[in-house]
C-alpha cells in the first residue's frame, strides 16, 4: 500500500514537471526582441499604476499653463462654481475651486499668505507634494496664515510668522476652496473680497511681493486628466527629471529603464517602444478603473456606497499609503486615477462617498432612470451636495446641461419631512427637473455625496445612507 501511495505521488510530479516543461519548451522559443517586447509591456503598465499621481498632478498644472495662460504662484479659480469645461478630477461645482502651482528648485522658499474666514465666506485646502502627498490643510476652522513651502532638504532659517511647510518635492500643488455659507449677494462679495487677499510670492520678495495674478476659467475649456496614452511616460520622463528621487522609489526607477527612462537623460523611444507605450497605457487605464470598482470597501455594511478610491488604505494612512510590511502603490494608483489633492486630515473640513452601483448591485448605467433618497437629518455644519461623473474619465461628461445638486440649491424641491429626492439620467422625470441630474448614454457614471463640515453620526455610522434606485 505504501509503495502504490509511493509510485502516485511520483507520477503526479512526472506529469505536473512534464506539464512545466512545455510551458518551458514555449518560452524557450521566444526571441531576443520577443522578450525585450513583453519586458516593455510589463514594465509599461506597472510604470502607469505606480506613476499617475505624479503624471496627474503634472496634467492639472500643464492645464493651468496651456490652457489658463498661468505660471508658477498664480491662482487659476472658478468664480462662479465652474462647469463641465473643468476637466479636472472629480472636481466640485458647489464650492468655487483655486488650484496654485509653486516651484522651490525655481524660486527657493515660496509664501502663502491665507486671510482668515469672514461672516459668510471662509477657505478650506490643502497643500500637496508633487506625488499628492497631504502635507497640510490650510483654511480650516476659518483660520488664516502665512505658509513657508520649502524646498526638499531645506537646512536655513524659518523666519518668525511663519508656517514651516517642508514637501519631499521641489513641485506642490494647492487645491483650495472658496465656500460661501450661502449664494446670497453680501456672502458672494465677501467670497470675493476674500480670495482677493490669497497672496503666493517668493520669500526673496516678501518686501515688495509682485502683484497676484488671478486668473478665471469660467469660460476656458480646462483639459486637466491624464492621457494614457504614450504621452503619459513623457510626462513621466520629464517629472522624474525634475524631481527628487526617494529612496522608496530606486527600485521602480530600475524597473523603468528598459522603457528608456531614466534620471539625467532625455526620453526618446522608438517608434516601435511608443506602440508598445501606447498599448500599455490603455491597459494599464483598463486596470485601474476597474480596480476603483472592485476594490471599494462598503461604509457601512450591505451598502454599495464606498470611500473614493477604493481600499480603506488611503484614509486609514491619511493618503501616505504605507504600512508596517508595504506601500501599497496599487492602491495609490487606484485612487489618483480617479481624485487629486486628498486633505491631510481626513474628515476634518470634508468628508465624501461614492457608488459605482446601485442598491441591487448592479452597475449604474448611464442610458438608465435612477432615484435617491437623501433624508432630511444629513449630519453636516454646512451643507451636502451630489455631483455625477463618468467612469471612463472620473470628470464631467462633456457638455452636460447640469453637475450637481445640493442643500444650499434655492430651487431644490423638498417633501414635507424635509428629506428630497433627487433623480438620474438621460432626460428629467416630469415634475422633477429641479432635482435631476444628468446622466450620459452608452457611458457607465458614479456620484459622489460631499459632506461639508462632516458630524458625528457619519462616522460612527448611526447615520445611514439610502441606496441608489432604478427607476422602470
Amino acid at each position: 500500500m505504501k509503495t502504490k501511495t509511493i509510485l502516485a505521488a511520483a507520477l503526479v510530479g512526472a506529469l505536473a514537471f512534464g506539464a512545466g516543461c512545455t510551458t518551458c519548451c514555449k518560452n524557450k522559443n521566444l526571441t531576443s526582441a520577443e522578450l525585450h517586447r513583453r519586458t516593455i509591456e510589463r514594465r509599461a503598465v506597472d510604470a502607469v499604476i505606480w506613476g499617475v499621481p505624479l503624471v496627474s498632478q503634472d496634467s492639472v498644472k500643464q492645464a493651468a499653463f496651456r490652457d489658463g495662460k498661468a505660471n508658477y504662484n498664480d491662482i487659476v479659480w472658478w468664480p462662479k462654481g465652474g462647469s463641465w469645461m473643468n476637466q479636472s478630477p472629480t472636481p466640485n461645482v458647489n464650492t468655487r475651486y483655486m488650484y496654485f502651482f509653486c516651484n522651490t528648485k525655481q524660486d527657493g522658499p515660496v509664501v502663502v499668505e491665507l486671510p482668515p474666514a469672514v461672516p459668510g465666506a471662509s477657505f478650506y485646502g490643502t497643500i500637496g507634494d508633487a506625488w499628492y502627498v497631504p502635507l497640510v490643510d490650510i483654511g480650516f476652522e476659518g483660520k488664516g496664515g502665512k505658509y513657508l513651502v520649502l524646498p526638499p532638504d531645506y537646512k536655513g532659517d524659518v523666519p518668525d510668522g511663519y508656517i514651516a511647510v517642508r514637501p519631499a518635492t521641489y513641485n506642490t500643488m494647492t487645491l483650495l476652496r472658496s465656500i460661501l455659507a450661502s449664494y446670497s449677494e453680501a456672502d458672494v462679495k465677501a467670497g470675493n473680497d476674500l480670495v482677493q487677499q490669497v497672496k503666493i510670492y517668493p520669500l526673496s520678495r516678501a518686501a515688495n511681493p509682485p502683484a497676484q495674478r488671478y486668473l478665471d476659467m469660467t469660460k476656458v475649456m480646462y483639459n486637466g486628466l491624464v492621457k494614457y496614452d504614450e504621452t503619459f511616460f513623457t510626462s513621466l520622463a520629464r517629472m522624474l527629471n525634475e524631481e527628487t528621487i526617494q529612496s522608496r522609489d530606486m527600485d521602480m526607477m530600475g524597473m523603468l529603464l528598459p522603457l528608456g527612462i531614466e534620471k539625467g537623460k532625455e526620453f526618446q523611444p522608438s517608434a516601435a517602444t511608443v506602440a508598445i507605450l501606447k498599448t500599455a497605457a490603455t491597459e494599464a487605464q483598463v486596470w485601474l478603473m476597474n480596480g476603483l470598482v472592485e476594490t471599494s470597501e462598503p461604509w457601512w455594511p450591505g451598502s454599495q456606497w464606498s470611500i473614493p478610491g477604493g481600499s480603506m488604505i488611503g484614509i486609514k494612512t491619511q493618503a501616505h499609503w504605507e504600512v508596517p510590511n508595504f506601500f501599497d502603490l496599487d492602491a495609490r494608483g487606484i485612487a489618483f486615477s480617479t481624485y487629486f489633492c486628498p486633505p491631510a486630515k481626513t474628515g476634518s473640513g470634508s468628508f465624501y462617498l461614492n457608488t459605482f452601483k446601485d442598491n441591487n448591485g448592479n452597475p449604474l448605467e448611464g442610458g438608465n432612470n435612477y432615484k435617491l433618497h437623501v433624508s432630511a437629518e444629513v449630519p453636516v455644519r454646512e451643507f451636502w451636495s451630489v455631483t455625477v461623473y463618468s467612469l471612463k474619465t472620473s470628470s464631467f461628461f462633456l457638455h452636460a446641461p447640469n453637475l450637481t445638486l445640493g442643500s444650499l440649491d434655492k430651487d431644490l424641491k423638498k417633501n414635507a419631512d424635509g428629506s428630497v429626492d433627487l433623480y438620474f439620467g438621460p432626460k428629467a422625470p416630469a415634475g422633477h427637473e429641479s432635482n435631476w441630474l444628468y446622466t450620459q448614454p452608452g457611458q457607465k457614471w458614479f456620484p459622489w455625496f460631499r459632506f461639508y463640515g462632516p458630524e458625528k453620526p457619519l462616522f460612527d455610522k448611526q447615520w445611514k445612507m439610502a441606496g441608489i434606485e432604478l427607476v422602470k
